[in-house]
């Protein structure tokens, strides 16, 4: 896989290169001034920017992801995607809208296009955990944590959201202990890591332990809105007959952003307020 050619890192080069060689013909040897590197050089990233077209959308397109300007970056991530950019994080960020809209079959397609062409070690883990998620959303749990331990066993450090995705698998999976482990390491790693909390409050929710499933529910709310923790606290408050709180809290739950990667979904949200609003 790494005898591929890593084309924008020799770009950079052949750019440094060209400019140096601009200098020492038109300045040193032709007497011409400075100025004139700069229409020069504009002309070269005009005639760059034509012929690595797709590239270049790619890159015009995560300047505005950048700036937080994410219906003007996916609109040029579209058109890159569809002129088969070669574009890393173009065909992440691609990917990664398609999976939080729940379409993870076509999420894995790019983002294994991505991976053939990424070269950064930080992306590769990025890439393999979204990966995991992809799986995760088309049923395949045990593929998923096998991509995650595979990661993990590759690099001495991965990222809080590993951990915290990877004990979510296993408590998907049933198995709680090793759900708490890894959602403990996530939490040692990050302690104000929300989606962590949210793990530990479902796990024990799970085991029966209100009280404690509550503490956790609060403290991941305590950092952040989170659609699942406010889903759950609501489904506590129905346990304990408070009815105007769990409605109170559904409510705040439908208003939060919903995506595949929750472990809730909208329709679960509705079905509960509508049952309470009878």
């Amino acid at each position: 896989m790494k005898n591929r050619i890593n084309f924008p890192r020799y770009w950079k080069f052949f750019t440094l290169g060209f400019m140096m060689l601009s200098w020492i013909i038109l300045v040193y040897f032709m007497r011409l001034s400075e100025w004139v590197l700069i229409p020069e050089f504009l002309l070269y990233l005009a005639v760059c920017g034509l012929i690595f077209y797709p590239y270049t959308l790619g890159i015009i397109g995560n300047y505005w992801y950048t700036i937080k300007h994410f219906t003007k970056a996916y609109k040029y991530f579209d058109k890159a995607v569809a002129k088969g950019t070669h574009h890393v994080k173009a065909l992440y960020l691609y990917a990664l809208r398609l999976l939080q809209d729940g379409n993870g079959k076509e999420a894995l397609k790019y983002f294994e296009l991505a991976e053939k062409y990424n070269f950064n070690v930080l992306m590769e883990k990025y890439i393999i955990l979204s990966k995991s998620s992809c799986y995760w959303i088309m049923g395949d749990i045990e593929k998923s944590i096998e991509l995650l331990e595979g990661l993990i066993s590759r690099f001495s450090y991965i990222s809080t959201d590993a951990y915290t995705t990877l004990g979510y698998l296993y408590f998907l999976k049933g198995d709680l202990e090793k759900a708490e482990e890894y959602t403990n390491k996530a939490l040692e790693d990050t302690p104000e890591n929300s989606s962590a909390w949210d793990n530990m409050g479902q796990i024990y929710y799970k085991k029966g332990e209100l009280e404690k499933a509550k503490e956790y529910f609060t403290k991941a709310l305590s950092y952040k809105n989170l659609v699942d923790s406010f889903y759950f606290m609501g489904r506590i408050s129905e346990e304990e007959n408070n009815k105007e709180q769990a409605l109170e809290y559904y409510k705040k739950a439908s208003e939060c952003n919903i995506s595949a990667l929750n472990t809730v979904t909208r329709e679960e949200i509705e079905n509960r307020i509508n049952t309470l609003a009878k």
